[in-house]
């Protein structure tokens, strides 16, 4: 049966799994998994808030929360909504700002004609965060309307570059993907008011609405991920008779379908082949979840850095490609009960979300202790490294930062990266971008002591930005440097300036501190400008620093 067909049959029949508990996964020596939520009816997506919390999407509509390792029983929010075959709820994504804006975003087949999918804009409570307040959904995106029931896409994520991507699948009309007049088949890049950014690759080619096409030739991108470090966007394309696809994301790419599938056939000009392709075998049917492991704490061995993990449906199985090339893929679990989902958590877990049973796991390292961990929501002892403050402003602070810009891009950013207070240089910034940025020398804060024990691997984690305007150059630079109980400093991880804008967006760091086992050291966090009065702009933070041994 070709997966054109199987989708919407199991979507349609899992509700026989729903009253019984999928099995236990078998997952690799070191790790085991636990049961976080069951009940959940039919979920179809999740995504992960800054706090901890995960929203789910269940195909009826409701938007679940998990909190403190328990469904809550008021959904967050309930849309009315389509249920045809595979259409419902599908996608849901936090806004970059989701700490002091409380956006939340949600990918929906509408219930009443015409029948299309939307994605909105909700607001949560300011009292109450775990439900939506009432009155503030905002359509932002209004798709064409549907024919067939299936191949609707539904994924939704901000890129780092703080634009909204949106997956849409060809609505079973397979021209349709080759097509630039309509944005079914397509990857989307929308702002976050829905508007359309003027840079993207079909802005000039195409009109109206169609502006918003950021790559085509996909027939389901159910799921896909972006990299929060390197900015690199997977996209899992739904297969038909025989291939399932991960395909590397790419500003005006054309991935083939229908003329292609898979790698088959091969030399199609024009066409981007996906990275990694597997078989369906008589066992496999369609490519689920989507997420490159990069949390604020790392709980599993520093080799996972960056590896992306994706699964199947009918196969059960999650499986992991790893950098830099993301090409030959290795086993990570099996026996999954309909996988649907796939995601990082902040704390350094793995959750993936079982259809069969309705059911929300996290998957661990056994074998990982956190030994170090700050997320300067309280004063744990960090002091100005004394004699290493030579800037004339912008020092070294705990506390919520003010935003500021620069040629349109965030210089300073306006929330910390998952909590209330970070380390920001110049705190108090009003809304000028100059008024309390590093200036004419360095700015350096130190840890306290930190025992290491010995014997083990460790691996420094620690959420980042380094933001300047275009007049910075090689010297300005953010680096984190390690004190060791003989005194000497040496540095582990650092970034260098460069003659652009670069904006402010957290992103998370590693470096392993093997070097220090059994040593009670001390983390130094220095930013420097190092252009005189040449109107440079330098801001940095810090946050969620953690050390694991493994």
């Amino acid at each position: 049966m070709s997966a054109v067909h199987v989708r919407p049959l199991l979507m349609v029949s899992c509700w026989l799994l729903w009253s019984s508990t999928a099995a236990a996964a078998t997952l690799p020596a070191g790790f085991a998994e636990t049961r976080v939520a069951a009940g959940l009816a039919s979920p179809t997506a999740m995504a992960i808030a800054p706090d901890g919390r995960v929203f789910v999407a269940e195909k009826s509509g409701a938007l679940r929360v998990v909190k403190n390792n328990a469904l809550l029983p008021t959904p967050f929010l309930n849309v009315s909504v389509s249920t045809q075959s595979e259409r419902g709820l599908l996608g849901v994504a936090f806004d970059p700002d989701f700490q002091t804006n409380r956006f939340v975003y949600v990918y929906y087949t509408t219930a009443t004609a015409p029948i299309h999918n939307r994605v909105s804009r909700f607001t949560a409570s300011a009292s109450n965060p775990d439900v939506a307040q009432a009155g503030t959904e905002l359509p932002i995106l209004e798709l064409p309307t549907l024919g067939a029931g299936n191949h609707n896409g539904g994924a939704i994520h901000f890129g780092t570059d703080g634009r909204l991507y949106v997956a849409v699948g060809e609505n079973a009309v397979p021209s349709n993907a080759q097509s630039l007049n309509t944005r079914l088949g397509k990857i989307l890049r929308i702002n976050a008011n829905g508007s359309i950014p003027t840079d993207n690759p079909f802005y000039t080619q195409t009109t109206g609405v169609n502006r918003s096409i950021w790559a085509w030739g996909l027939r389901n991108p159910f799921t896909f991920a972006v990299d929060p470090t390197l900015s690199r966007i997977h996209i899992n394309d739904v297969g038909e008779g025989t291939w399932e696809e991960v395909n590397a994301g790419s500003r005006g790419a054309n991935y083939g379908w229908p003329q292609t599938e898979g790698p088959d056939p091969a030399g199609v000009s024009g066409v981007r082949y996906p990275i990694n392709a597997y078989q369906h075998a008589g066992v496999n049917c369609a490519i689920v979840g989507a997420t490159f492991y990069r949390p604020w704490v790392y709980n599993f061995p520093a080799g996972y850095d960056g590896r992306y993990f994706f699964g199947d449906l009918c196969g059960g199985f999650i499986r992991m490609l790893s950098p830099p090339n993301y090409t030959s893929a290795a086993g990570f679990a099996t026996g999954i009960s309909s996988l649907v989902d796939i995601q990082t958590h902040p704390d350094g877990s793995l959750y993936y979300l079982a259809q069969g049973g309705g059911e929300l796991f996290r998957v661990e390292s056994t074998a990982s202790t956190v030994v170090f961990q700050d997320d300067f929501e309280s004063d744990r002892g960090w002091i100005l490294t004394g004699g290493a403050n030579s800037a004339t402003r912008g020092l070294w602070q705990r506390g919520d930062p003010e935003p500021t810009t620069v040629a349109g891009m965030t210089l300073q950013a306006g929330s910390c990266q998952g909590s209330t207070h970070c380390l920001i240089t110049g705190l108090a910034a009003g809304a000028s971008n100059g008024s309390n940025d590093v200036d004419d020398g360095q700015t350096s804060i130190q840890s306290p002591a930190i025992a290491l024990p010995a014997g083990r691997p460790l691996t420094l984690s620690f959420g980042m930005y380094f933001a300047h305007n275009d007049v910075a150059t090689s010297s300005d630079l953010f680096r984190v440097r390690v004190v060791g109980e003989n005194g000497i400093v040496q540095t582990v991880w650092a970034r260098a300036g460069t003659a652009k804008n670069v904006a402010g967006v957290w992103t998370t760091r590693m470096a392993s501190l093997d070097a220090w086992a059994g040593q009670t050291i001390q983390l130094r966090v220095d930013a420097i400008d190092a252009v005189d009065g040449a109107g440079s702009l330098i801001e940095a933070g810090v946050d969620n620093v953690a050390i694991t041994a493994h």
